[in-house]
């Protein structure tokens, strides 16, 4: 029996042949490299931190910071405050502006110092005045736009006068002891009892110091 011959089929069916296989190839590869980007795309990005001082707990406003207070802790790259401390050295001494949840970084902006005008218009500077019932600091809080009132010492119980218009508070010390819980009760002395600090133009903060030991002041709360 004579063997049969293998068929030879035409050049150009052999090349459209070749073709179709060369491109299903290159479709898969196509399709590979497709799915490897979107199981990239789709796998959650390895979390970059970063080291802050953080508070270990619940810190009130005025407080002065005590290395126990604060801890390191390792913080999120993309969430991390522009100027948060980076060693509790830096933050151990200072006097808290707000009041700070734990885990909450400590900044420049949550403690008294130059940090508190951040975001303020350039010549602002940060004013400090006593009122002179302290317990109104209750209601008084970071953040809070107020008048400041002075009365003269003959004329207390008078109308008064404006002395600073539409100023910023930046922060506020706590009631003096007896005078009830204070929404920014800090636990501060006694000598600390009734001192704001406001954010002034510069002309208004020098109004604002002569009242010193003049007189009453009093804050009035304004609509931003």
């Amino acid at each position: 029996m004579s063997s049969r011959s293998r068929p030879r089929y035409p050049l150009a069916l052999r090349l459209r042949t070749v073709v179709r296989r060369r491109h299903r190839l290159v479709a898969a590869a196509l399709c590979a490299v497709a799915l490897t980007l979107v199981i990239l795309r789709l796998a959650p990005p390895s979390v970059h931190t970063t080291a802050l001082v953080t508070a270990a707990g619940e810190i009130p406003a005025g407080h002065a910071i005590a290395a126990e207070d604060l801890t390191v802790s390792e913080f999120p790259v993309a969430l991390a405050p522009s100027g948060a401390y980076a060693a509790v050295a830096d933050a151990n001494g200072l006097t808290t502006a707000v009041a700070l949840t734990e885990g909450q970084p400590v900044t420049p902006t949550t403690v008294l110092g130059p940090g508190l005008l951040t975001g303020q218009p350039p010549g602002t500077t940060a004013a400090t005045v006593r009122v002179g019932d302290p317990a109104v600091l209750r209601h008084i809080r970071p953040g809070d736009v107020v008048d400041v009132v002075h009365h003269s010492d003959e004329g207390a119980s008078g109308k008064g006068t404006t002395v600073a218009s539409a100023v910023t508070v930046l922060w506020a010390a706590s009631t003096p002891s007896g005078g009830g819980a204070s929404i920014l009760s800090s636990g501060g002395s006694e000598d600390d009892a009734g001192l704001v600090v406001l954010a002034a133009a510069r002309e208004t903060a020098t109004a604002l110091a002569t009242l010193d030991g003049a007189g009453r002041v009093s804050l009035v709360l304004v609509s931003p």
